[in-house]
C-alpha cells in the first residue's frame, strides 16, 4: 500500500511537471525505454487496437494474455502520464536502461496480445509462381505484423515508400528453373507476393539497422525518406499514414518518438509523443503535398481508407463463400480467422470420447486415466496445440486417435499423430535439409512452449521427433545457446542452406570459390540482409556471423519458449553428445530399416523366403525419402523407434493382394504369391506413392 501511495504522488508530481497538450498524455521513460512508450502510444491511439483489448479483458479478466495490463495502461493514460512498470515485467524486461528496437517489441506485444486484438494489424502474404507456360503455384502463406523495405541500395540517395512497395510486390524472374507439376518439367518461371488478406493496419518497417559485411559491423541507414500520406498497395488497397516512429540518433544511442494523427472535431491534427512530453507540432505535414520527406522514420502505420468499403465487402464475402463451401461440404471446421484460441469450444468429438476430459474417470489427471483426444488430421497442428497448450497433459497417459479414421487410439496412432503433426509443421519452417521454426503473428509464447512440450512428449512417450528441425537449433534448446560449437552450428547451417548455395558456402570457406559460387553466395548474402559480399579475408568470420543469425538469434524466442518445457530433458539427454547420437540414431536410412524386418516363423517357405528377400533388397536401396515412409507405413513414426517390425505373410492374390502395416505392433502382412521382384517393388512403391495414411485396419 504504502509502494502505491508513493507512486500515484510521483505520478501526480509528473503530471504537474508535464501537464497535457489538449488532454492527450505521455510515458514515463523508466530509463531507455523510450522504444516501448512510441509503440505503446500507437497501439493506445489505434481506437479499433484499444477497444478489442478493453473488451477481451472485460470478457477475460483471469486470461495469460498481456490485454489486461494494457487495458490498465490505456486506462490511465486516459486520464494522466502514466507509468509502464506492469508491460515491461510482463515482456520481461530486466534491465530498463538497456536500448531495445521499436519493432522487435511491437512485434513482441502482438504476439502476446489476445487473437481478437492483435488481428488488426495481421496481414497474410503468399508467393505465386508462374510458369512460362502460364501455369500458376501458390506456396505456403506468410502471415505478417510488417513488411520490411530495405533502405540498402538508397544510402546516397533518396528512398521512396511507393517505389519501396512496387519493388516488394514487383514480378521476378529466377535465375533457375523450377519443376512445373502440370508442364512435368522444368521451366522458365515469375515469382511475386501477393497479399492475401489485407490487415486494417498496415505497418511498414524501413530497415535502418543492417550489418555491413565490409565493415563487419551494424550500421544505420540515415537516407531521406519519403513518405506518402495515402497510399496504394496491390489488389487496389488504399491506405492511410496516421502514426509514424522515428529514431533520432545513432547505433550507440538516440530516442523514440512517436508522431501521431488524431481526429479532432475541428480536424486531423499531429502531436509529438516523446515519452512524458506530448506537444502539437506547429507545422502540420501533408498541407501542400502527398508526400513528405523524413531522415528518421523507422516505423509507418497505414490504416485502411475510409473509401475502402468495397474491399472491405469484397473480403467479406469471400470469407462467407468459403465457410459456405465448408458447410455444404458437410465439414465442422473451424474457419480460419476465427484463431487458435476458439479452437478448444467447437473440436469435434467422437462418441463418448472427449478432447480435455477422459474418457472413463474424473479424475484426467491421473496417470492411471488415460486421457483420450480426437484430432482432425487436416487441422491436426491447430488441434494439437490446444491440447498441448494445457501444461497437465505431460503428466498423464495419453492415448490419441483421428477423426472419422478406423483406427484404434493405441500406441501407432498415436505415434501417426505426432508424425502428421511435424510432418505439417515443419513445413511451415525455414530452411532445407534442415529447418528452423519461423516466427508466425498468429504464435505466442503459449503456442510455442505447446509445440515444445509436444516434441518433449512425443519423444519420451513414442521416441517421435522431428529429426528435420536444425540439431544446432535443438542443442539450444535443450542445452543453451552456448553449448552449440562452431562446428555443430556450420553443420546444420550447410543442410539449411540449399544444395547448390551449400556447395558455394563449401568453397568459399575452402577458399576455391569460383564465379558461379561468388554469384550464389551473394543471392544467399541477399537472402540474408546483405547486399554485397564481403572481402574474401572476412569470408569465414561473416558466414560464422549469418550461420548464427539464421540458426540461432532470428529464432531465439522461440528457443526461450522450447527450453521450458524441454529443461526435463536434461537428464535423459545429459551432453551434446547424446543429442546428436540421437539424431544419427533415429533417422531412417534403408539398412537401419532393414535390420528392424524379422519374420515371424523361424521357418519359412521357399515362397515365403523368396518374398522377404524382395523386401530386403526393396529396402535396403531405399533412398531416406523412401526409408521414412516404409518405416511410418510399418510404425507409424518415420523415425525409428520400435526394436523390431515383425513380418509374416499370407497367400493373397488378385484384387485382394497387397501389403498391410499395422502401425500399434509394428507389424508388416505381405503376400507371397509375387511372381518377381519387378512386381513385387510395382506394388510396394504404389502403396507408398498412395495417401496410405488414411485410414488403418483395427
Amino acid at each position: 500500500m504504502i509502494q502505491a501511495h508513493v507512486l500515484n504522488i510521483f505520478l501526480l508530481c509528473m503530471n504537474s511537471l508535464f501537464p497535457s497538450a489538449n488532454g492527450y498524455h505521455g510515458l514515463i521513460n523508466q530509463g531507455s525505454t523510450c522504444y516501448l512508450n512510441s509503440v505503446l502510444q500507437v497501439l493506445f491511439m489505434t481506437k479499433d487496437f484499444r477497444e478489442a483489448v478493453k473488451k477481451y479483458s472485460g470478457q477475460n479478466p483471469h486470461s495469460e494474455f498481456l490485454d489486461h495490463d494494457l487495458k490498465a495502461l490505456f486506462d490511465d493514460l486516459q486520464n494522466y502520464t502514466a507509468y509502464t512498470y506492469k508491460i515491461t515485467n510482463k515482456l520481461g524486461i530486466d534491465n530498463v536502461y538497456e536500448q531495445h528496437d521499436a519493432a522487435e517489441y511491437f512485434e513482441r506485444i502482438l504476439r502476446m496480445t489476445s487473437t481478437d486484438a492483435s488481428k488488426i494489424f495481421h496481414g497474410q502474404l503468399v508467393n505465386k509462381t508462374t510458369c512460362s507456360k502460364g501455369h500458376i503455384q501458390t506456396d505456403r502463406d506468410a502471415p505478417f505484423w510488417y513488411l520490411p523495405l530495405s533502405l540498402v541500395d538508397c544510402c546516397s540517395k533518396d528512398y521512396s515508400v511507393v517505389k519501396g512497395i512496387e519493388d516488394f510486390f514487383k514480378t521476378f524472374c529466377g535465375k533457375n528453373q523450377i519443376y512445373c507439376e502440370q508442364c512435368d518439367d522444368k521451366v522458365d518461371a515469375t515469382m511475386t507476393d501477393v497479399i492475401k488478406h489485407h490487415p486494417d493496419v498496415l505497418c511498414l518497417l524501413l530497415k535502418r539497422f543492417e550489418f555491413n559485411y565490409n565493415y563487419m559491423s551494424n550500421i544505420k541507414i540515415n537516407s531521406y525518406v519519403e513518405v506518402p500520406e495515402t497510399l496504394q498497395v496491390p489488389e487496389s488497397q488504399k491506405y492511410e499514414l496516421y502514426a509514424v516512429v522515428d529514431h533520432c540518433g545513432d547505433l550507440r544511442g538516440g530516442d523514440y518518438i512517436a508522431t501521431i494523427k488524431i481526429q479532432e472535431e475541428h480536424g486531423d491534427r499531429w502531436y509529438h509523443f516523446q515519452d512524458t512530453r506530448v506537444t502539437e507540432l506547429v507545422h502540420q505535414p501533408f498541407q501542400l503535398d502527398n508526400t513528405e520527406r523524413s531522415q528518421s522514420a523507422y516505423l509507418l502505420f497505414y490504416r485502411k481508407s475510409k473509401d475502402a468499403a468495397a474491399e472491405v465487402v469484397k473480403e467479406m464475402r469471400s470469407l462467407a463463400m468459403s465457410n459456405l463451401q465448408v458447410i455444404h461440404e458437410g465439414a465442422d471446421q473451424i474457419p480460419q480467422d476465427n484463431g487458435l484460441n476458439s479452437i478448444a469450444k467447437s473440436l469435434p468429438l467422437r462418441s463418448s470420447k472427449q478432447l480435455f476430459p477422459s474418457s472413463s474417470t474424473g479424475n484426467s489427471g491421473s496417470p492411471e486415466s488415460p486421457r483420450i483426444v480426437s484430432i482432425r488430421r487436416i487441422k491436426v497442428v491447430e488441434d494439437l496445440l490446444v491440447v498441448f497448450k494445457d501444461k497437465s497433459i505431460m503428466t498423464v497417459t495419453l492415448k490419441m486417435d483421428f477423426v472419422n479414421e478406423r483406427g484404434i487410439n493405441d500406441a501407432g496412432v498415436s505415434r501417426e499423430v505426432y508424425t502428421a503433426f511435424w510432418e505439417q509443421f515443419v513445413e511451415q519452417c525455414d530452411g532445407e535439409t534442415e529447418r528452423v521454426p519461423r516466427l508466425r503473428p498468429d504464435f505466442c509464447e503459449a503456442e510455442w512452449q505447446a509445440v515444445g512440450q509436444i516434441w518433449v512428449k512425443g519423444f519420451l512417450d513414442h521416441g517421435v521427433f522431428p529429426v528435420r528441425l536444425s540439431k544446432a537449433f535443438i542443442l539450444a534448446c535443450i542445452h543453451g545457446i552456448d553449448s552449440v560449437s562452431i562446428d555443430i552450428l556450420m553443420t546444420s547451417f550447410l543442410n539449411y542452406v540449399a544444395p547448390v548455395e551449400r556447395s558455394a558456402v563449401e568453397n568459399a570457406l575452402q577458399g576455391t570459390m569460383g564465379e558461379s559460387d561468388e554469384e550464389d553466395l551473394l543471392d544467399l548474402f541477399t537472402r540474408m540482409g546483405s547486399h554485397s559480399l564481403p572481402p574474401k579475408n572476412n569470408m569465414q568470420l561473416a558466414i560464422e556471423r549469418m550461420a548464427h543469425k539464421a540458426i540461432l538469434q532470428e529464432p531465439k524466442y522461440i528457443v526461450d519458449c522450447f527450453s521450458t518445457p524441454m529443461a526435463g530433458l536434461q537428464q535423459k539427454l545429459s551432453d551434446k553428445e547424446r543429442v546428436l547420437s540421437l539424431y544419427e540414431t533415429k533417422k531412417a536410412t534403408g539398412k537401419r530399416v532393414l535390420q528392424l524386418f524379422e519374420t515371424t516363423n523361424m521357418v519359412l517357405s521357399q515362397r515365403e523366403r523368396i518374398t522377404f528377400k524382395y523386401l530386403q533388397h526393396y529396402v535396403k536401396t531405399a533412398d531416406e525419402t523412401k526409408a521414412e515412409k516404409i518405416l511410418r507405413f510399418c510404425t507409424g513414426s518415420s523415425v525409428i523407434c520400435v526394436d523390431k517390425i515383425l513380418v509374416s505373410f499370407n497367400a493373397e492374390t488378385g484384387l485382394r493382394r497387397r501389403p498391410v502395416g499395422h502401425t500399434c505392433d509394428a507389424t508388416l502382412h505381405i503376400p507371397c504369391t509375387y511372381s518377381s521382384y519387378p512386381e513385387f517393388r510395382t506394388e510396394f512403391d504404389n502403396i507408398l506413392s498412395s495417401n496410405y495414411f488414411e485410414m488403418y485396419v483395427i
